[in-house]
């Protein structure tokens, strides 16, 4: 644990040297977001909430893959990786620290799109906060978790962004980020019941609507442990590996 600690104020600490970045954390998703949630107004006024809610699930998925997963690459871009290989440390507490910091910025980025959405794009969220804040917690986990079996590819293959970006998109469609999966052709729909931001979006869809996404959490904290177990597995397969083949400071 003191390991972990130590390594998530690293993460911390660059973001007090660079607080530019946090404004952009702030800031920059919105741009992205906004084209959807005005095409969505423009169909009808009703759809704005399910769109936004979705592509804000879907910004907590790519951050875990580029802060936690391919932030690897960027560890070992540093030195840090083969550094951290010859101390008692893992990179399994490495991962650990960078999930809990993006799990923070995503409370961050969530908190700003929601207020920038609803002053310049109309958005009323009228939400139960506290059902969605469980939610978030479950979602998150699954997510860290999916990043660790991502982060196990990087050590590995060391350039994986294009992987990386196919996945993300593939997903973002998969799992209904702009519509409801039911609207998907039936020979893919079934893939989408194997994506754990699937069931993030139609549970922040159901707190929308004043029900507790009970089954939800229960699949999201489900699909969390066994690919948090799946993960760590593979981690540490992977660190063998680069160990062995001595590509720790290689990208």
């Amino acid at each position: 644990m003191r390991a972990i600690f130590s390594l998530l104020y690293k993460e911390i600490s660059y973001h007090r040297v660079y607080p530019l970045d946090l404004v952009s954390l702030a800031i920059s998703p919105f741009f992205i977001v906004a084209p959807f949630v005005f095409v969505a107004k423009a169909h009808a006024e009703n759809l704005q909430l399910s769109v936004s809610l979705g592509l804000i699930a879907w910004y907590w998925l790519s951050m875990f893959f580029w802060g936690v997963g391919y932030g690897v690459r960027d560890e070992m871009e540093e030195g840090v990786i083969e550094s951290l290989l010859a101390t008692p440390a893992s990179v399994i507490e490495l991962l650990a620290a960078k999930a809990i910091d993006t799990l923070l910025i995503n409370l961050y980025i969530t908190i700003a799109l929601v207020i920038l959405l609803w002053l310049l794009a109309g958005v009323s969220f009228h939400l139960n906060w506290i059902k969605f804040f469980l939610l978030f917690m479950a979602s998150n986990f699954a997510l860290a978790s999916l990043s660790f079996v991502y982060a196990a590819f990087v050590l590995v293959a060391r350039q994986a962004s294009f992987a990386g970006n196919l996945f993300q998109e593939a997903v973002g469609i998969l799992s209904g980020m702009t519509a409801p999966v039911s609207v998907l052709p039936k020979a893919v729909r079934w893939l989408s019941m194997l994506i754990p931001l699937t069931y993030a979006i139609e549970g922040a869809r159901k707190v929308a609507v004043g029900q507790f996404p009970y089954s939800e959490m229960a699949i999201l904290f489900a699909f969390g442990g066994v690919l948090l177990l799946s993960g760590v597995l593979l981690v540490k397969k992977a660190e063998h590996y680069v160990r062995l083949t001595g590509t720790t400071g290689e990208y």
